[in-house]
Protein backbone atom coordinates (compact mmCIF):
# COMPACT_ATOMS: atom_id res chain seq x y z
CA UNK A 1 0.00 0.00 0.00
CA UNK A 2 1.13 3.37 -1.08
CA UNK A 3 2.28 5.83 1.66
CA UNK A 4 -0.86 8.22 0.66
CA UNK A 5 -3.03 5.29 1.02
CA UNK A 6 -1.88 4.66 4.40
CA UNK A 7 -1.77 8.35 5.57
CA UNK A 8 -5.47 8.50 4.44
CA UNK A 9 -7.04 5.14 5.63
CA UNK A 10 -5.19 5.86 9.41
CA UNK A 11 -7.04 5.20 12.33
CA UNK A 12 -8.04 7.45 15.28
CA UNK A 13 -5.60 4.68 17.17
CA UNK A 14 -2.55 5.13 15.07
CA UNK A 15 -3.36 9.45 15.58
CA UNK A 16 -3.05 8.82 19.68
CA UNK A 17 -0.03 6.41 19.35
CA UNK A 18 1.91 9.19 17.81
CA UNK A 19 1.49 11.66 20.07
CA UNK A 20 -1.12 12.96 22.15
CA UNK A 21 -2.74 16.26 20.36
CA UNK A 22 -1.06 15.35 17.20
CA UNK A 23 -2.30 17.91 15.38
CA UNK A 24 -0.30 20.94 17.07
CA UNK A 25 1.98 20.14 14.31
CA UNK A 26 5.14 21.50 15.89
CA UNK A 27 8.33 20.42 15.27
CA UNK A 28 11.35 21.14 17.50
CA UNK A 29 14.93 21.60 16.31
CA UNK A 30 18.15 20.94 18.33
CA UNK A 31 21.41 20.68 16.23
CA UNK A 32 25.10 21.60 16.24
CA UNK A 33 24.81 22.61 12.15
CA UNK A 34 24.58 26.35 12.95
CA UNK A 35 23.01 29.18 10.90
CA UNK A 36 25.69 30.01 8.44
CA UNK A 37 25.11 26.87 6.42
CA UNK A 38 21.84 25.52 4.33
CA UNK A 39 21.45 22.25 6.37
CA UNK A 40 19.03 23.53 8.85
CA UNK A 41 16.86 25.32 5.92
CA UNK A 42 16.65 22.03 3.66
CA UNK A 43 15.71 20.10 6.24
CA UNK A 44 12.75 22.29 6.65
CA UNK A 45 12.27 22.75 3.21
CA UNK A 46 11.78 18.07 3.35
CA UNK A 47 9.10 18.34 6.13
CA UNK A 48 7.33 21.71 4.20
CA UNK A 49 7.05 19.57 1.01
CA UNK A 50 5.91 16.73 2.93
CA UNK A 51 3.46 18.12 5.59
CA UNK A 52 3.15 22.32 4.76
CA UNK A 53 1.33 22.63 7.66
CA UNK A 54 4.14 22.44 10.28
CA UNK A 55 5.19 25.12 12.81
CA UNK A 56 8.57 24.82 13.67
CA UNK A 57 10.69 26.05 16.80
CA UNK A 58 14.31 26.41 16.57
CA UNK A 59 15.39 25.11 20.09
CA UNK A 60 18.98 25.92 18.84
CA UNK A 61 21.36 25.11 16.31
CA UNK A 62 24.27 26.60 18.23
CA UNK A 63 25.33 23.39 20.00
CA UNK A 64 29.14 22.92 20.79
CA UNK A 65 30.25 20.88 16.98
CA UNK A 66 29.07 16.97 18.55
CA UNK A 67 28.74 17.81 21.89
CA UNK A 68 25.99 15.38 22.71
CA UNK A 69 26.30 16.27 26.05
CA UNK A 70 25.46 19.59 25.38
CA UNK A 71 22.32 19.00 23.25
CA UNK A 72 21.15 16.32 25.72
CA UNK A 73 20.61 18.89 28.81
CA UNK A 74 19.14 21.76 26.14
CA UNK A 75 16.65 19.27 25.10
CA UNK A 76 15.72 18.28 28.91
CA UNK A 77 15.66 22.31 29.96
CA UNK A 78 13.12 22.62 27.17
CA UNK A 79 11.34 20.15 26.26
CA UNK A 80 8.54 20.12 28.52
CA UNK A 81 7.46 23.65 28.22
CA UNK A 82 5.92 22.50 24.68
CA UNK A 83 2.76 21.63 23.71
CA UNK A 84 1.77 18.38 23.94
CA UNK A 85 2.20 16.22 20.53
CA UNK A 86 5.29 18.37 19.69
CA UNK A 87 7.74 15.87 17.74
CA UNK A 88 11.61 17.08 18.47
CA UNK A 89 14.49 16.35 16.00
CA UNK A 90 18.04 16.32 17.51
CA UNK A 91 20.45 16.06 15.70
CA UNK A 92 23.97 16.23 16.82
CA UNK A 93 25.31 13.23 14.96
CA UNK A 94 29.22 12.94 15.00
CA UNK A 95 28.60 9.28 13.65
CA UNK A 96 26.73 9.73 10.91
CA UNK A 97 26.71 6.86 8.38
CA UNK A 98 28.11 4.42 10.46
CA UNK A 99 25.85 1.64 11.91
CA UNK A 100 25.21 4.06 14.88
CA UNK A 101 21.13 3.03 15.58
CA UNK A 102 18.44 5.85 15.08
CA UNK A 103 15.79 6.13 17.55
CA UNK A 104 12.02 7.06 17.49
CA UNK A 105 11.11 7.68 21.38
CA UNK A 106 7.39 8.18 22.74
CA UNK A 107 6.27 9.58 25.92
CA UNK A 108 3.07 10.43 27.33
CA UNK A 109 3.40 13.80 25.74
CA UNK A 110 5.98 13.85 23.05
CA UNK A 111 7.66 12.55 20.16
CA UNK A 112 11.66 12.55 20.24
CA UNK A 113 13.96 11.79 16.98
CA UNK A 114 17.41 11.16 17.08
CA UNK A 115 20.65 8.95 16.71
CA UNK A 116 21.67 6.50 19.44
CA UNK A 117 24.49 8.43 20.81
CA UNK A 118 23.42 9.50 23.99
CA UNK A 119 21.52 12.52 23.08
CA UNK A 120 18.04 11.28 24.37
CA UNK A 121 19.96 9.96 27.75
CA UNK A 122 17.88 12.56 30.19
CA UNK A 123 14.55 11.99 28.36
CA UNK A 124 15.21 8.37 29.72
CA UNK A 125 16.35 9.10 32.79
CA UNK A 126 13.58 11.44 33.50
CA UNK A 127 10.40 10.54 31.77
CA UNK A 128 8.31 7.76 31.27
CA UNK A 129 9.26 6.94 27.66
CA UNK A 130 6.16 4.29 26.22
CA UNK A 131 7.89 3.08 23.11
CA UNK A 132 11.06 2.57 21.57
CA UNK A 133 11.41 2.76 18.54
CA UNK A 134 15.20 1.32 16.63
CA UNK A 135 14.68 3.11 12.93
CA UNK A 136 14.78 0.73 9.72
CA UNK A 137 14.94 2.89 6.82
CA UNK A 138 13.87 -0.59 5.14
CA UNK A 139 10.21 -0.78 6.68
CA UNK A 140 9.50 2.71 5.32
CA UNK A 141 12.28 3.80 2.14
CA UNK A 142 8.66 4.37 0.26
CA UNK A 143 8.75 7.87 2.02
CA UNK A 144 12.23 8.41 1.96
CA UNK A 145 14.51 10.31 -1.02
CA UNK A 146 16.06 7.66 -3.80
CA UNK A 147 19.29 8.58 -2.88
CA UNK A 148 20.21 8.51 0.92
CA UNK A 149 23.12 10.71 1.85
CA UNK A 150 25.69 8.75 3.99
CA UNK A 151 26.98 12.45 5.84
CA UNK A 152 23.25 14.16 6.22
CA UNK A 153 20.84 11.17 7.33
CA UNK A 154 18.97 14.87 9.42
CA UNK A 155 17.76 15.83 6.24
CA UNK A 156 17.26 12.00 4.61
CA UNK A 157 15.52 10.46 7.03
CA UNK A 158 15.27 12.22 9.95
CA UNK A 159 13.20 14.98 8.45
CA UNK A 160 10.99 13.17 6.41
CA UNK A 161 10.03 10.73 9.28
CA UNK A 162 9.20 13.69 11.65
CA UNK A 163 6.90 14.98 9.19
CA UNK A 164 5.03 11.90 8.39
CA UNK A 165 4.46 12.13 12.15
CA UNK A 166 3.04 15.55 12.09
CA UNK A 167 0.15 13.51 9.84
CA UNK A 168 -0.69 11.13 12.41
CA UNK A 169 1.76 8.21 11.31
CA UNK A 170 2.26 6.00 14.47
CA UNK A 171 6.26 6.15 15.16
CA UNK A 172 5.53 1.88 14.93
CA UNK A 173 5.79 2.09 11.17
CA UNK A 174 9.14 3.20 11.08
CA UNK A 175 11.10 0.68 12.51
CA UNK A 176 11.02 -2.46 15.62
CA UNK A 177 9.77 -1.60 18.95
CA UNK A 178 12.37 -2.54 21.58
CA UNK A 179 11.95 -2.45 25.58
CA UNK A 180 12.50 1.25 26.52
CA UNK A 181 15.72 1.64 28.19
CA UNK A 182 17.31 2.44 31.87
CA UNK A 183 19.42 4.84 32.53
CA UNK A 184 21.53 3.47 34.70
CA UNK A 185 23.99 6.79 35.12
CA UNK A 186 23.82 9.60 37.57
CA UNK A 187 23.10 12.48 35.16
CA UNK A 188 23.04 15.31 37.71
CA UNK A 189 25.03 15.29 41.01
CA UNK A 190 23.19 16.24 44.24
CA UNK A 191 23.99 15.67 47.88
CA UNK A 192 22.32 12.16 48.53
CA UNK A 193 24.80 10.77 45.60
CA UNK A 194 27.73 12.28 47.30
CA UNK A 195 29.81 12.05 44.65
CA UNK A 196 32.40 14.79 44.38
CA UNK A 197 32.77 14.27 40.58
CA UNK A 198 30.44 16.90 38.14
CA UNK A 199 30.57 18.72 34.68
CA UNK A 200 29.49 21.99 33.13
CA UNK A 201 26.90 20.99 31.09
CA UNK A 202 26.49 24.09 28.98
CA UNK A 203 28.09 27.81 28.97
CA UNK A 204 25.33 30.17 27.69
CA UNK A 205 25.50 33.20 25.65
CA UNK A 206 26.42 35.23 29.12
CA UNK A 207 29.24 32.97 29.96
CA UNK A 208 27.06 31.53 32.99
CA UNK A 209 28.18 28.18 33.47
CA UNK A 210 25.40 25.37 33.81
CA UNK A 211 26.72 22.27 35.90
CA UNK A 212 24.84 19.05 36.26
CA UNK A 213 24.96 19.86 40.15
CA UNK A 214 21.32 19.25 41.34
CA UNK A 215 20.56 20.52 44.56
CA UNK A 216 16.90 19.73 46.05
CA UNK A 217 14.25 22.37 45.95
CA UNK A 218 14.61 22.85 50.48
CA UNK A 219 18.63 22.17 50.63
CA UNK A 220 19.16 24.90 47.77
CA UNK A 221 22.42 25.56 48.22
CA UNK A 222 23.07 25.36 51.85
CA UNK A 223 24.73 21.68 51.59
CA UNK A 224 27.09 22.94 48.72
CA UNK A 225 30.58 24.51 50.97
CA UNK A 226 32.24 24.99 47.20
CA UNK A 227 32.83 23.96 43.51
CA UNK A 228 35.98 23.56 41.80
CA UNK A 229 35.79 24.72 38.70
CA UNK A 230 39.18 24.25 36.26
CA UNK A 231 41.46 25.32 39.19
CA UNK A 232 39.52 28.03 40.80
CA UNK A 233 37.36 27.29 43.73
CA UNK A 234 33.97 29.06 43.96
CA UNK A 235 32.70 29.67 47.28
CA UNK A 236 30.36 32.86 46.90
CA UNK A 237 26.83 32.15 46.88
CA UNK A 238 23.92 34.50 45.66
CA UNK A 239 20.02 34.18 44.76
CA UNK A 240 20.57 36.11 41.64
CA UNK A 241 22.81 37.80 39.31
CA UNK A 242 22.64 41.15 40.36
CA UNK A 243 23.16 40.20 43.86
CA UNK A 244 26.60 39.34 43.07
CA UNK A 245 29.68 41.37 44.12
CA UNK A 246 31.30 43.02 41.52
CA UNK A 247 33.92 41.03 39.59
CA UNK A 248 33.60 37.77 41.48
CA UNK A 249 32.30 34.19 40.63
CA UNK A 250 29.51 33.38 42.46
CA UNK A 251 27.18 30.14 42.66
CA UNK A 252 23.68 30.19 42.33
CA UNK A 253 20.77 27.77 41.09
CA UNK A 254 19.60 29.04 37.36
CA UNK A 255 16.36 28.97 36.03
CA UNK A 256 16.60 24.78 34.88
CA UNK A 257 16.77 23.97 38.70
CA UNK A 258 20.73 23.22 38.47
CA UNK A 259 24.27 25.35 40.05
CA UNK A 260 25.57 27.79 38.34
CA UNK A 261 28.30 29.68 38.34
CA UNK A 262 28.38 33.54 37.11
CA UNK A 263 30.03 36.68 37.42
CA UNK A 264 27.79 40.05 37.45
CA UNK A 265 27.97 41.50 34.33
CA UNK A 266 30.66 39.90 32.87
CA UNK A 267 31.43 36.47 31.46
CA UNK A 268 32.35 33.82 33.71
CA UNK A 269 33.35 31.21 31.70
CA UNK A 270 36.10 33.55 30.13
CA UNK A 271 36.99 35.29 33.83
CA UNK A 272 37.70 31.59 34.69
CA UNK A 273 39.24 30.25 31.56
CA UNK A 274 37.02 27.42 31.62
CA UNK A 275 35.23 25.20 28.63
CA UNK A 276 32.58 22.59 28.00
CA UNK A 277 34.90 20.19 29.01
CA UNK A 278 37.02 21.86 31.98
CA UNK A 279 37.35 19.69 35.11
CA UNK A 280 34.35 20.36 38.11
CA UNK A 281 33.88 18.99 42.00
CA UNK A 282 31.51 20.02 44.10
CA UNK A 283 32.35 19.88 47.90
CA UNK A 284 29.41 19.42 50.20
CA UNK A 285 28.80 20.13 53.82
Amino acid sequence: MKIKEQLSKRSKKEIKQAGSKIKARIVALITDFGTKDHYVGTMKAVMLSINPEIRFVDITHEIFPQNIKQAGYLLWATYKYFRAGTVFVCIVDPGVGSERRMLGVRTKDYIFLAPDNGLLNFVFATDNVLEEIELDENKFRACLPKQISYTFHGRDIFAPVAAYITKGMAISRFGKIVVPRKIKENLFVDSASSSTQACILHIDTFGNIVTNIQPSATEMLERIESVLIGDKLISSKIRYYYEAPDDVPCMLIGSSGLLEVAVKNDNAARILNVTIDSHVEVYWK
